[in-house]
């Protein structure tokens, strides 16, 4: 296993991770033997995050490791082998996800903790956050006004508090539930600084009136949750200010019960951000573990995609 002497969460989510599932000791260990020291510290950021996260619950760490083992065996592996029969992924509508899994409480839960642990354990997941906070959060100019669609467990907008240059953040979500559970989550992980957590569709938003909206917007992971991404990026483009950039983390060929679009490569990521309007001004792919990507190309393996768009000044 690799050395994890300087990196303490880090080692404690491996340890319950290795109680609760052993025969995933060795994709552990691929996963974290590609990550540069840079990126490593960003994972230890982020499994302290799982750690704090993970004393609300009932069973604590322990929980979060079964319901991680619950995620990779239950949920993602049977759409994967659906992908790989069919060439597509299983549901194609919204509807269809609402049904079942957005209305099954009980198994939304498990399926939400289990990605939390994702984010420090998945190499894919982890080079896109780490990419965020090293590359895109420093990019943002000073007295920038930050926005995320869709917080979750609110580990971007962590990560954006910490940045003392930004003037403001804000979070827009569409269910109450969700809202509330980010605002528990930034308060455990003790975000001290003022976020304006707001019920709000995207679709149904408008747009900002001059001088209104914010200098950046964060989408990750959402995309390939809806029927019409590039509609998606059109109404949350109407709200940046001219020169304001878009930073969109989408997992190109990644079956899961709640995703409907398929991304199949990273250019098919960066061309919904330019049909939206917007340039494209990086762009950067992260296979899942123990791939390169041009394996993953060729094998319709998972990629994150990282796209960064800017409105025109």
């Amino acid at each position: 296993m690799a050395d994890l002497s300087k990196y303490s969460n880090l080692a404690s989510l491996v340890a319950s991770l290795h109680r609760q599932w052993p025969e995933h000791d060795i994709y552990v260990e691929k996963s974290l033997a590609d990550r540069s020291a840079d990126v490593m510290g960003i994972s230890e950021r982020v499994a302290g995050c799982v750690l704090r996260l993970a004393e609300r619950l009932p069973g604590g760490l322990e929980r979060l490791s079964d319901d991680y083992r619950f995620l990779c065996e239950k949920i993602v592996l049977p759409e994967e082998f659906y992908f790989r029969r069919h060439d597509r992924y299983r549901l194609s509508s919204f509807d269809d996800a609402l049904r079942e899994c957005y209305a099954n409480a009980p198994f939304m839960e498990r399926y939400m903790n289990g990605l939390m642990v994702s984010y420090a354990i998945w190499s894919n997941h982890a080079h896109a956050i780490a990419s965020y906070v090293l590359t895109y959060l420093p990019s943002l100019r000073g007295g920038a006004d930050l926005l995320e669609i869709g917080p979750g467990h609110g580990l971007l907008l962590y990560f954006a508090a910490e940045l003392r240059s930004t003037r403001s953040l804000a979070g827009w979500d569409v269910s109450p539930t969700s809202i509330a559970q980010t605002r528990e989550a930034l308060a455990q992980l003790g975000v001290s600084r003022p976020v304006t957590l707001t019920l709000q569709n995207l679709f149904d938003a408008g747009a900002g009136e001059k001088g209104a909206g914010f200098d950046s917007i964060t989408m990750s992971e959402i995309l390939e949750h809806l029927e019409a991404p590039v509609a998606a990026l059109k109404a949350a483009a109407r709200w940046l200010r001219p020169g304001g950039t878009i930073w969109v983390n989408v997992p190109a060929n990644s079956p899961a019960p709640d995703h409907i679009f398929l991304v199949n490569s990273p250019e098919h990521a960066e061309e919904l951000v330019q049909g939206a309007g917007l340039q494209v001004v990086a762009s950067h792919a992260f296979p899942m573990t123990g791939t390169t990507l041009e394996k993953a190309r060729k094998g319709k393996l998972a990629v994150s995609c990282v796209v960064v768009g800017r409105r025109a000044d």
